[in-house]
């Protein structure tokens, strides 16, 4: 019996918890209708407001029939019935959005009804429901059980909405972010469209203060002829015509005799008159021309002072628009001067922190048998590259941070840069290059001096991944895909420059002066927080395509670039599995660069050597008009050592470094001036000079077949 009772009053104590979670739905259901309620006052209110709106309408009204009346006692010279019209249409206007109003004002009474006759009904629903609740207490254990189980999937209904809800609010925040943008965009028309309507009001104004001091000239040049105004003047003119009909109607009533004393001097005054007639005539015809023009501008004098008017309380309105523009201007700048002005890189600052676990890169030629089976297998292709092309690719990470990649399309140059990336365990950013590039913004963004912000491309964001905790010990690759659909001398001439510093003065200048808070990266030595570092583990790769939409490389970037041509791919071969799955540590795969230069080093410089001593040196300099550089034997000892350690050859590395430095068209082959017996000579020097720098690489294969082929050119045009 005890047990019993224990039981049973654990099921009350359950049921009156259960009774306390209904209690608080019912307090959260009051809750929403004191909303509710609250809601239906704001109605209220807005109706309220709505009214107070067309009130004010209606007086807006009033005035604007003033206006019109005004306007019709203006015009008495033909628009009287028009005035009428538009006077009668205004007034049906008027009587319709009164009926407009009247309506708006039943709809909202009756919605405020149905809003009271909703509450009415929640509360009624609330009261049955806790009736209900009360009467639920009788239920067995089952159906608690049940209602535990419903309340278990309503806290994951709820825990999926306050998901959804946190993914509406994002895109909310990105919306007004986007509606900010837009709105600044607009007060910047409107304010540049109010500055040029006040400008032609200026205009406007000072034509009528000409036309004003054309009337005033007028008035000076009547007092001066002794007229008062212009009818004095034409009442004169009158006058003189009534005395001479009457002179003449004098001289036909008088006798023969009379007149025959007279005749003499009447002739000699007639003359006299007539000529003085002429004149007054003259004068009269041009004062009448100019009494019809200052009476045209006397009525344009007018049109303009009441054009004037409307124009300065126009000019008035204007200003005010532009006071208030400037304001919200001002308010939204304020606002976004709150935000970073780099945005992507704070978020890095924040995002990319603490280090990652890096694998140790093993010895160079271990590395490129490793490479050539990890890339055939890293993609969802099957990528077969010969261990040539590994080796050389090694060698050009050593030599350049810029790299080239030609070939027709379909050879794998985007692949391998992807590839080598995933094989390494590095990041590579993508970057399609656009025909249009003309300038670093294209490739890096642009600063908005408005908005006090950075637009920063993925480029850039590339850069300054490379140098945050996680991403400075891997190796990083930007690719810039099909780069010579523009000129890189254009949008690329910044970094190109910038590669060519030593490494503690790598810097890109992304402002002219630094910004408040700028990014970590950018407050390091030298950069002031206006410039940004290039990373030594980073490279940039370009592929190029040679066709009639892409342009052609300076040769300040190929020679500053190593360049590879890539063919047809090798044959398949069975891709083994590596165990390591760690990204390659950048630091120790530049160990093994330092490494392979210390070992090689010497046989480099002997192989140098013996090629400048040479016929071949000779025939370059007098014939083709080529010589040595620093910068030429400072990439052959990066370059040559790290292809002999990959498991290559001197010879293998001085061939691809010649062929594409020297042997590409423009510098030996593909020029007109060069006959057939020079290419000749220069091959046959080559030839013998080769067998001392590399005794076991008895020909360079890469700059003979270019200049067999350009030997072939000049046979067969004889």
């Amino acid at each position: 019996m005890k047990s019993q009772f224990a039981e049973r009053l654990a099921a009350l104590d359950e049921a009156l918890s259960d009774l306390g979670s209904k209690r608080e739905d019912l307090d959260r259901l009051l809750a929403e209708a004191k909303q509710t309620e609250t809601d239906l006052a704001e109605a209220r209110a807005d109706h309220e407001q709505k009214q107070t709106q067309l009130a004010e309408r209606e007086r807006q009204l009033n005035d604007r029939e003033k206006a019109i009346e005004l306007r019709e006692l203006d015009a008495r010279n033909g628009f009287l019935e028009q005035q009428r019209d538009a006077l009668k249409t205004l007034r049906d206007e008027i009587r319709r959005l009164e009926a407009e109003r009247d309506q708006v004002i039943a709809r909202t009474e009756q919605e405020e009804r149905e809003v009271r006759e909703r509450i009415d009904a929640m509360r009624a629903a609330q009261r049955d429901a806790q009736q209900a609740d009360k009467d639920a207490l009788a239920q067995d254990r089952q159906a608690l059980e049940e209602e535990r189980q419903k309340l278990a999937l309503e806290r994951k209904h709820l825990e999926q909405a306050r998901r959804n809800e946190e993914g509406i609010k994002r895109q909310i925040r990105q919306a007004l972010e986007d509606e900010h943008k837009r709105e600044i965009d607009e007060l910047k028309r409107e304010i540049y469209q109010a500055r040029r309507n006040a400008g032609a009001d200026a205009k406007t104004i000072q034509e009528q203060r000409q036309a004003l001091e054309a009337v005033a000239d007028l008035n000076r040049l009547l007092e001066h002829h002794g007229f008062a105004d212009a009818e004095a003047l034409l009442q004169r003119f009158d006058d003189l015509r009534s005395e001479n009909r009457q002179l003449r109607e004098d001289q036909r009533h008088r006798s023969d005799d009379d007149l025959e004393a007279e005749n003499e001097a009447l002739r000699e005054r007639c003359d006299d008159y007539e000529q003085r007639l002429e004149d007054q005539a003259r004068q009269i015809n041009a004062l009448k021309n100019e009494v019809g023009t200052r009476r045209v501008s006397v009525l344009e004098k007018q049109a303009l002072e009441q054009e004037k008017r409307v124009l300065e309380q126009h000019k008035r309105a204007l200003d005010s628009a532009v006071i208030e523009l400037e304001q919200r201007l001002d308010d939204l700048t304020t606002r976004q001067q709150g935000r970073s002005a780099f945005e992507a890189l704070a978020k890095m600052d924040k995002d990319l922190v603490g280090g990652t676990p890096v694998d140790e890169v093993p010895a160079l030629d271990v590395l490129a048998q490793e490479l050539r089976q990890r890339i055939a297998g890293a993609l969802d292709a099957p990528l077969y590259y010969p261990e040539q092309v590994i080796r050389l690719f090694l060698g050009g990470l050593a030599m350049s941070q810029l790299h080239i990649l030609q070939g027709i399309s379909g050879t794998g140059k985007t692949s391998l840069a992807l590839a080598f990336a995933k094989a390494v365990g590095g990041h590579c950013t993508e970057v399609p290059v656009q025909a249009g590039w003309r300038d670093r913004d294209d490739l890096l963004g642009h600063f908005n001096a408005f908005e006090r912000r950075f637009y920063e491309r993925e480029c850039l964001q590339a850069i300054y991944r490379a140098g945050t905790e996680p991403f400075k010990d891997r190796v990083n690759i930007v690719l810039l895909d099909e780069m010579n659909l523009s000129h890189p001398e254009q949008y690329f001439a910044e970094l190109l420059s910038a590669l060519e510093m030593p490494a503690a003065r790598r810097r890109v200048v992304l402002t002219e002066s630094a910004l408040p808070d700028p990014p970590l990266l950018m407050r390091a030595d030298g950069c002031d927080g206006r410039k940004l570092a290039l990373p030594d583990n980073l490279w940039f790769i370009g592929t190029a395509n040679e066709d009639e939409t892409t342009k052609g490389f300076a040769d300040k970037t190929f020679d500053r670039a190593h360049v590879m041509e890539l063919r047809a791919k090798d044959e398949p071969f069975k891709v083994e599995q590596h165990g390591s799955s760690l990204p390659y540590s950048f630091a120790s795969l530049r160990r093994q660069f330092d490494k392979a230069q210390e070992q090689h080093c010497g046989a480099v410089e002997e192989g140098l050597r013996a090629l400048q001593k040479s016929q071949f040196t000779r025939l370059l300099k007098t014939e083709f008009g080529l010589g040595w550089g620093n910068r030429l034997e400072r990439q052959a000892l990066r370059f040559v050592p790290v292809v002999m350690a990959a498991g290559g050859s001197l010879g293998e590395g001085m061939d691809h470094l010649l062929a594409t430095r020297l042997f590409r068209a423009g510098k030996v082959t593909g020029r007109f001036d060069v006959v057939l017996d020079t290419l000749q000579n220069l091959e046959t020097a080559l030839s013998r000079v080769w067998k001392e720098i590399d005794p076991s690489n008895d020909v360079p294969v890469a700059c003979l077949e270019r200049l067999d082929l350009d030997i072939r050119r000049k046979e067969q045009q004889g």
